[in-house]
């Protein structure tokens, strides 16, 4: 069999491959400058794609003022997704392990975390009260207008969620048309929700726990929200009656992949957080902090659905 297409299919996937991994600036996948090719000194262990931390230097100079100074690290105190253990008093969540992962293997040890509730976190970055955002933040055509993002993290979208036995017998899109619905405020699927008609409510949340609760209480027939974030907070509270409605089948539309925001003009240090979030998913670092909190290889694929 011929073809007229230009490029193979090996050669294709891997084009996509590419474009995938490049971190979004101004908007546009960007390739890594060539001045990211540095030579390993003496005393520093490079990435295997070059990068070394201990004498990088780049262009604008922001990857060695964090490096040298430190950054804030902007973020939801909301469990599981960035929280303190109450325990221990130290800062996790998966989120938040993702984060710390990267930065060390930037060669980055100095952070501060800085707590703002959802609405804080984009404005909080572009004045520079934040330097990074540790919880993720969803990409659209506004926000790349303003911020910039790391490279792709994992992959979430939509997930149905209703008490034990789904007394609403709710399965899709479609079934919640006269329900009372609950889903996070601020989130791409309470703007998807709120452009609809036919809900008998809508109520939007600024936490989990709060949502999970009114779910139970059955203030609420269904919950839109992410798989991962609720999947995860299921995971780490069992014995809530809730389930999650396996037939339903994802919004394409709502499906994304998960992002941490960097500041415009911070390139240098987009480009060597965002190596660091690449070698973590190539080496296995990012699916077992996954596996931590109850997600898995799912959410390191791009495919919506079951």
């Amino acid at each position: 069999m011929t073809s007229n297409f230009p490029i193979s299919r090996r050669g294709f996937v891997g084009m996509a491959s590419v474009a995938a991994a490049m971190p979004l600036v101004n908007g546009v996948l960007r390739p890594a400058p060539a001045a990211a090719q540095g030579t390993p000194s003496a005393g520093g262990t490079a990435f295997a794609n070059g990068i070394n931390p201990v004498d990088y230097v780049g262009g604008d100079g922001s990857y060695k003022k964090y490096k040298d100074q430190g950054l804030r690290l902007g973020l939801i105190e909301s469990f599981p997704v960035n929280y303190t253990d109450p325990k221990t008093g130290q800062r996790t969540g998966w989120n938040t392990d993702l984060v710390l992962a990267a930065l060390k293997h930037s060669g980055i040890d100095k952070y501060e975390f800085v707590d703002g509730p959802w609405e804080s976190m984009v404005p909080g970055l572009q004045s520079g009260r934040f330097d990074l955002l540790a919880s993720d933040v969803h990409v659209t055509p506004e926000r790349v207008q303003v911020i910039d993002f790391s490279e792709p993290v994992f992959w979430y979208g939509d997930a149905l969620f209703v008490p034990k036995g789904n007394p609403a017998n709710v399965h899709t899109w479609a079934d919640l048309a006269g329900k009372t619905v609950g889903v996070g405020l601020g989130t791409n699927y309470a703007e998807w929700l709120q452009k609809r008609t036919d809900l008998k409510a809508l109520n939007t949340y600024k936490d989990t726990q709060t949502m999970a609760a009114d779910l139970v209480a059955g203030r609420v027939d269904a919950v839109i929200a992410e798989d991962s974030n609720f999947t995860g907070y299921l995971a780490q509270n069992k014995n809530l009656p809730i389930e999650n409605v396996s037939d339903y089948v994802p919004q394409s539309d709502l499906s994304d992949w998960t992002r941490f925001g960097i500041r415009k003009g911070d390139n240098d240090f987009n480009n060597v957080f965002s190596r660091a979030i690449m070698e973590m998913l190539i080496t296995g670092e990012t699916l077992a902090i996954l596996k931590k909190y109850g997600l898995g290889m799912r959410n390191l694929t791009a495919i919506p659905g079951k």
